[in-house]
């Protein structure tokens, strides 16, 4: 009784959670159209397998075992999901070869199950062909973090919370996949040791307990469940301060201060810190002073009367990110607000990056992935899809 209400519960919870992932995907690039389908798959069985035990309905269940096996497809769908993880383009035609093997498969066993006599040689072959298709696939997903996410670096501190909870992210799930996959394995191999049906049932329980934790994962980290747009919006709404980069400044220095000079710069600055970030900031977003390619921090300096010293000693002790990072942020802010005011009607994207101060599109490319989330070309298809 308590087991199969934690499958209905555990479905039903998944249903909501796919909704709530559907509504916000388009700001979402955690999740994408597999991820969906993935949960809402594993919810449905988990539903489905919760409400037929539930009411012991032998012929419900006769005609449930005979069809779960075609949940297989999961394992191609959480591995195109990873795939995928960074990009709004989802659907290619050759995902579509990712599913010709649970087809043919979920096919075989059908035969074998409905046609055939049990035979122990079969089922064998069977088995080992899913298992070898199983570690494939995990062998894939791995490959796919390795290359994609767990080994790279993010030096930029502006999307450093971002990077973080991505790689979390994708460590938690890829950690459920393998224990999934390992109690899988087993059971299996338990039903084909007593020459049973192939269906993975012996400890079903420890799947859904594992899948019940990663729907709680999803449900208490915001930035999964509702993407980082929708959740930097929130943030902003109970935000008092008038800074639009916030998060850059930091009231409390980043690092320690040993240098005598810039201990007698603290003493001078400290009071006007707040003044400092409002007036940087006015000036930045303003005057389209970073347009100019060749901008220094001692132009900056220049325009918002503040000295050459004091600017260095903010950017260094009292900011999240360089004077060089700053530069690409408010560039990029630049080029948002001219792609929402229909700069590109009449304009190339190689022109917006120059416009804005980027010597070529190739820095411009990867400063815009890097701070928005998306390349150019995804961030704008997400407007037009939006409207």
């Amino acid at each position: 009784m308590i087991i199969n209400s934690l499958y209905i519960i555990a479905g039903l919870i998944g249903f909501i959670i796919s909704a709530i992932l559907f509504a916000n995907r388009k700001s979402n690039p955690l999740m994408n159209i597999y991820m969906i389908l993935f949960i809402l798959i594993i919810s449905c069985r988990s539903f489905i397998y919760g409400i037929i035990n539930l009411i012991s309905n032998h012929e419900i269940i006769f005609y449930y075992d005979k069809y779960s096996y075609l949940s297989f497809v999961v394992i191609p769908i959480c591995y195109l999901y990873l795939k995928k993880i960074d990009s709004i383009k989802v659907f290619e035609r050759t995902d579509f070869y990712h599913f010709v093997f649970p087809i043919i498969y979920s096919i075989a066993k059908y035969v074998i199950n409905n046609f055939t006599s049990s035979d122990f040689y079969l089922k064998l072959i069977l088995y080992l062909f899913f298992l070898a298709f199983l570690i494939c696939y995990i062998y894939l997903s791995y490959i796919t973090l390795k290359k994609n996410i767990w080994n790279k670096r993010k030096e930029n501190n502006f999307t450093k919370k971002q990077f973080k909870k991505r790689y979390n992210w994708t460590i938690f799930l890829f950690t459920a996949l393998l224990l999934t996959s390992l109690r899988l394995s087993i059971s299996l191999a338990i039903e084909l040791s007593h020459n049973g049906t192939l269906k993975g049932l012996p400890f079903q329980w420890i799947s859904s307990l594992i899948w019940m934790i990663l729907l709680i994962k999803i449900i208490v980290t915001p930035e999964i469940l509702y993407g980082y747009k929708i959740l930097n919006d929130k943030v902003q709404e109970n935000r008092t301060s008038n800074l639009k980069f916030n998060e850059i400044w930091q009231l409390r220095p980043v690092s320690e201060i040993n240098n005598t000079q810039h201990l007698v710069l603290k003493e001078k600055i400290n009071k006007n810190l707040q003044n400092y970030f409002e007036e940087i900031e006015k000036v930045s977003l303003e005057l389209n002073l970073f347009r100019d390619p060749k901008l220094t921090i001692s132009d900056l300096a220049t325009k918002v009367n503040i000295p050459k010293s004091h600017l260095s000693y903010v950017f260094k002790y009292h900011t999240s990110i360089s004077f060089s990072e700053y530069k690409k942020t408010i560039r990029i802010h630049d080029a948002i607000k001219l792609i929402e005011n229909g700069y590109l009607k009449n304009n190339t994207l190689d022109s917006l990056s120059k416009k804005i101060g980027f010597t070529s599109y190739n820095p411009f490319f990867t400063s815009f992935k890097e701070i928005v989330g998306f390349a150019p070309n995804e961030y704008i298809n997400n407007i037009q899809s939006s409207l």
